[in-house]
């Protein structure tokens, strides 16, 4: 059985303990501790990371990729084969940083976790903490306003400074205790409690006072599984996001010639002005439309590359040159590279058989009604200039 120092002080970071065995797993070598005060991944919370030392390591040191328990031991996982007797006495170093990261926003998460089981009576029905935020599942459905009031509430608690209190209970002692838990459990209860805000039954490891957890942010949320998934992050986790945030508002704000609290509203006349210009120049296209259809009457088949227009303007140009051109009409969109978009019309015409042949020679794809088509061609301009000129005798060739 592993003694867990992490409990008897979660800001330890040096130890020294013994190595009681030493197996080979899947992710590395596995070396049990008789101490550690490297803690196992559980409740939501990753296993603690950092390195070995001993003159038996080659170099004298081994990193700890991640810490597991089996049953009531713990053992440490080494990135390279480390082969050590029983009885190796060894030094671990924490990688303080990763662990303070998931102590500041265990305790954050509890926080909000307790608020919103005080306030609603929903139950935390899940917890995934990643690199650089997490996700907690709620069994209820909460709205934006209520749950910026729970942030709100949430860092008042933090600028309060309070201390966290952990007791631990029997099972027949924990019957007479109230507190938040998500299963069934049995042996000895550990009891987290934040004044204020929770009560909750926990295997993790916390900061001692509120304070040290920095700023909550809850930062998105959606509907999940008849609740809601809430994505939060804590302590440097929301500093670095929120320092990102703020540079990226510094540059909107400079680039919309707005102050930093009216940037919203300085890209909000930017929108304003792109609508209005792409309505002008929908407009102008519109003309240009109308100027190629009447240039083209009863020319015959024509071929039109318009290489600036989106699929939907090309199918609108090949409609209006139809109206006035007797032949077939081809108009293309896009470049060598990438292919071409293709719209393929004739008034009262059935050009199928010649689309299908395209798109065999040319490795297209499309169709449509007998006198309307619309694919795409994997060919440069070249051959499909070639391929319709031999199909359609008399073919007027147009660029715009």
């Amino acid at each position: 059985m592993t003694e867990q120092l992490y409990y008897e002080d979660a800001y330890l970071k040096e130890f020294d303990a013994c190595v009681t065995a030493c197996r080979a797993g899947e992710n590395g070598m596995h070396l049990y501790l008789d101490k550690s005060a490297f803690f196992p991944e559980g409740g939501g919370q990753d296993g603690d990371r950092g390195y070995l030392l001993s003159d038996l390591f080659p170099g004298g040191k081994a990193a700890i990729t991640d810490t597991q328990s089996d049953g009531d031991d713990i053992y440490v996982v080494c990135d390279r084969e480390v082969k050590v007797p029983a009885e190796t006495r060894v030094h671990g170093v924490l990688d303080w940083k990763f662990r303070f990261d998931r102590m500041q926003n265990h305790s954050g998460e509890h926080i909000v976790s307790g608020l919103i089981h005080n306030r609603f009576g929903y139950e935390n029905v899940g917890f995934h903490m990643s690199d650089d935020r997490m996700t907690i599942d709620l069994s209820g459905e909460i709205e934006e306003k209520e749950l910026q009031e729970i942030e709100q509430r949430a860092n008042e608690i933090v600028w309060s400074n309070v201390p966290l209190h952990t007791d631990v209970y029997t099972e027949q002692e924990a019957e007479n205790v109230q507190f938040r838990s998500k299963k069934e459990l049995h042996g000895m209860i550990r009891v987290v409690t934040i004044p204020g805000a929770d009560v909750c039954a926990c295997c993790g490891t916390h900061v001692r006072y509120t304070g040290e957890i920095g700023p909550i942010r809850l930062i998105a949320h959606e509907r999940f599984r008849g609740g809601i998934r809430i994505e939060m992050m804590c302590g440097r986790w929301a500093y670095s996001y929120m320092s990102g945030i703020l540079r990226q508002n510094r540059e909107v704000s400079a680039l919309t010639s707005s102050k930093p609290l009216e940037t919203a509203e300085g890209v909000g006349k930017l929108l304003e002005s792109e609508k209005a210009l792409k309505g002008q120049l929908l407009e102008m296209r519109y003309a240009e439309m109308d100027r190629i259809a009447q240039s083209l009457t009863d020319k015959g088949p024509v071929l039109i590359f318009a290489q600036t227009y989106d699929p939907v303007m090309v199918q609108k140009l090949t409609s209006k040159v139809m109206e006035k051109n007797g032949g077939a009409v081809c108009v293309l969109s896009g470049n060598d590279e990438a292919g071409y978009f293709y719209t393929v019309g004739q008034k009262d015409g059935d050009l199928r058989a010649l689309v299908r042949e395209m798109n065999q020679t040319l490795g297209g794809k499309g169709g449509g009604r007998p006198y309307f088509l619309q694919g795409s061609v994997k060919a440069d301009k070249e051959k499909v200039e070639t391929f319709l000129k031999e199909k359609l005798p008399g073919l007027l060739v147009k660029r715009i």
